[in-house]
Parts: C-alpha cells; structure tokens; sequence
C-alpha cells in the first residue's frame, strides 16, 4: 500500500490585509452556511441563521468545547466578527442558538458540510474508513434509553471528515452504512469497516460501484470467522512440517501464502502484530458454494500486547510474547483470545477484493483505528461531545464540531505537523487573523 502524499495545490496562502486576499476557487465557510435553507419566517430573523452557524464555529475552533461557552467567545471577539458579519443584533443567545439547532434540516447542513470538505480534499483514489460512534451524553434523553450513534466517514490520509450519518432509533449500523456510501464517491476509493459492515449487500454495493474494501471478521459472523482461524492455524501447523511430509491439499494454498510481523513499543507495552494472508480463498465454504466470486484476500491477524514492567530497582522485566500467552505475568493473568480491538490479545479474520501482500493488509487494519484514536477520542477529549446532553440539535451540534476538527487538521498538516487538536486549539486563540483566514476565505484546496 503506498500512502497518498499530501500536496497543497496552492504553493502559499496570500494571507495580508482585507482588501488584498487572494481569491482562490471555491467560497468560504460563511458562505457554505448561506446555502442551507432558513427555516424560520421573515417576522422571526433578529439574527442570521449562516452567521450564527459560523460564529459557533469560531467559537469551538478556539476551544470553547460548549455552546454557551464558544458564545462568550464570540461576545469578546465581536469587533472582528463585525468586519465580516453584519451582526445586527450582536451575538445570539444560547435558547436562540439551540432553537436554531433544532430548526435547520440535518440533512442540508450535512450536504452542506460535505460540499465545503470537496472543495478542499480530493475524494477520489483514497482509503475511506467508516466507523461509528456514541453520543452517550444524550443517552438518558432518548425515549429508549440507548446511546445514540452517528456513524463517521474520514480520509485516513489527512484524518477529515468527508461525512456523517445519524443511526436511526429504530434502525442499526448495518442498515445505515449503505446509506452512507451512497452518499460517498464509492469509485474509485478504498473502505474499511470494522466487523459490522462485513455483509454481503455492503460488499457488492462496494464492487458494484468500483470500490474496493479490506473488512474484518470475528465473531459475530461465526462460520467465516471460525473457518478462517482454523484454516490459517492449520497453514501454520503444516509450514512446522519439512516439505516432503506437507499435504497436497494444503500445498496449493501454502504457495499462495504471505506472513508479515512486527513489535514495537507503544503506551506502556510492547505490541505484537502477526498478519497472515492467502491470495487464494478457495479454502473458504462460501467461495466453494459460489456465493461469493470478488474475495482475493483473506487474512488472520493477531495482536499481542504485552505490559511493560519493571522491579523494585527499575530493572526491565517484561516478558516475551511466548512465556505472556503461555503464563501471562506477575502482575496480569494469562490472556485469553478474543476479537475485542480492546483485548490484550485479539485475533481478526480480513477479506479483500484486493489482491495484497500480509504488510499491506496489515497497514489497512492499522489505518482503519485512526477513526478511533484520531477523531472519536478528540471529539470527547477536546470538543468534550461525550458530555453534551444535546437532544434534537445532537446531529447539527455534531456537524458544527467536525467542522471546526476539519479546519484543526487542515492546519496542522499545512504548517504544524505533529501537533494535536489541543494544542492548535491554542494556537488558534491566540492567532485571530486563523480564525479570520479560516472562516471568511476559501482555503486552498490539496489531494
């Protein structure tokens, strides 16, 4: 797999005084905000509906991880949000800021979002990974007292977010994943999806449009998972045996078999990785049915991780990875296997329609948790979404919140890269002319 490289299409920002800016293709995010329809009626309209929508933004760009919070933001900075909003009445209350929440069409703010992030990233040729996430602090709202869910597409290049898509009450993640491709450039482009989205509809809804996928497999779909695990563990038996003594049935899928491994520390334990591959899946009940004639790839990958510890004196005593899973240590049990991406030690299936190397297929599964790591964990962590008790306005409060991560992450590729979201929510509000340059001017679009 070789990584997108990253180039700005525009060599430099010509950033200076207002009335010199360089225009660039595209419009501005306040502009974007114009095009969403304004559901209230002429009588009702003291303020903006695309301004309020652009100043919340500000707001949480600079770390204001709450709306009324971001709207103090706006109250302190007003002298600059008046050089390019009208702002009649001045800033907005919260009440009429969560009206205004619960009022606009998700849908449109969403395409809205959506057409603002085409402009600026190139959305064809790329790995697109599909995950979901819990907006647990409007659980206790929820008539049914589950976690509400809205599933996230990003670009594991850049880490953007090219789309979101609420799961419905009464529907689940399997059935709202294909609504979300449809709304994505499948052509062309590159899935993953955790376990939930190995299903067969989903996979020929990919191929069909000219996609590819890597998915994973466990336990929740426990033929394919069980058949693949054994299969693999019974390459691994028959590689132990000289080549002579190998069976013939097995020789054929041995030529056609790859394994890559790797260990590196990694927050306070050493982790293990051991991606197995086989570039021909006849082995597999359903390709010998002929339910399925698109899988190239199958894998199994097992993940060890092993805690770093130490002894009174500081010495290093931290086990192998064979004496962990065959003793466990001091201080933690044997572990036992599992499918849980949280698991000390976990074992996955993978299918592909790609014909790819055990490194390659390894690198995917790696790629895919940036969703986790990258975006769902920042959302909680510097957005705070996890706290937000937001009911009707949860998916447009959502939308504001990638929004502000999107321009986060454009920045720290362009000019910082290493830094986190944190840390250029900082940067932001000590640099007004960013949050000027970021908001009121179309930004150079790079692929």
């Amino acid at each position: 797999m070789n990584p997108r490289k990253i180039c700005w299409k525009s060599s430099a920002w010509n950033w200076g005084p207002k009335d010199g800016i360089k225009k660039h293709a595209g419009k501005s995010l306040l502009e974007h905000m114009r095009t969403i329809p304004d559901y209230r009626c002429d009588r009702e309209k003291p303020h903006d509906h695309a301004e309020m929508l652009t100043y919340l933004v500000a707001g949480y760009l600079n770390g204001r991880a709450s709306v009324g919070r971001a709207l103090c933001w706006c109250e302190d900075n007003m002298e600059m949000l008046r050089e390019h909003m009208a702002l009649k009445q001045g800033i907005a209350s919260e009440a009429t800021i969560s009206r205004m929440l619960n009022g606009i069409d998700a849908e449109m703010f969403m395409y809205a979002f959506m057409e603002w992030t085409a402009e600026i990233l190139c959305e064809h040729g790329i790995h697109i990974i599909i995950d979901g996430k819990a907006l647990r602090g409007a659980t206790e709202k929820i008539k049914n007292g589950n976690a509400p869910y809205i599933l996230n597409a990003i670009d594991a290049a850049t880490q953007m977010v090219i789309a979101q898509l609420p799961v419905g009450e009464k529907t689940n993640e399997i059935t709202t994943i294909p609504e979300l491709l449809r709304l994505l450039d499948i052509d062309g482009n590159t899935f993953t999806i955790d376990a939930i989205g190995t299903q067969k509809k989903i996979e020929e809804m990919i191929i069909s449009e000219g996609g590819h996928f890597i998915l994973q497999v466990k336990k929740n779909n426990p033929s394919l998972y069980n058949e693949i695990c054994d299969a693999f563990a019974a390459f691994e038996s028959e590689l132990k045996c000289p080549e002579k003594e190998r069976s013939a049935r097995l020789k054929k899928y041995l030529e056609q078999y790859d394994r890559w491994q790797s260990s590196e520390k990694d927050r306070g334990r050493v982790v293990y990785r051991d991606m197995k591959i086989c570039t021909d899946p006849s082995f597999l009940d359903c390709i010998n049915e002929g339910e399925i004639d698109y899988i190239q790839t199958v894998g199994c990958m097992e993940q060890v991780r092993v805690p770093i510890e130490k002894d009174a004196e500081g010495n290093d005593i931290t086990v192998g990875k064979k004496e962990y899973l065959e003793k466990g240590t001091v201080r933690r049990p044997r572990p036992e296997k599992s499918d849980a991406m949280e698991a000390e030690y976990q074992q996955v299936g993978m299918i592909s329609d790609l014909t790819l190397s055990a490194e390659e297929m390894a690198k995917y599964k790696r790629e895919h948790w940036k969703i986790e790591n990258n975006l769902h964990h920042v959302l909680d962590d510097a957005f705070r979404e996890d706290r937000s008790t937001a009911k009707g306005s949860r998916n447009n409060l959502s939308v504001i919140r990638k929004i502000a991560y999107n321009i986060l992450r454009i920045v720290i590729i362009r000019d910082h890269p290493g830094w986190g979201i944190q840390r250029m929510m900082d940067y932001f509000s000590t640099h007004l002319d960013l949050t000027e340059k970021m908001l009121f001017t179309p930004i150079p679009s790079f692929y």
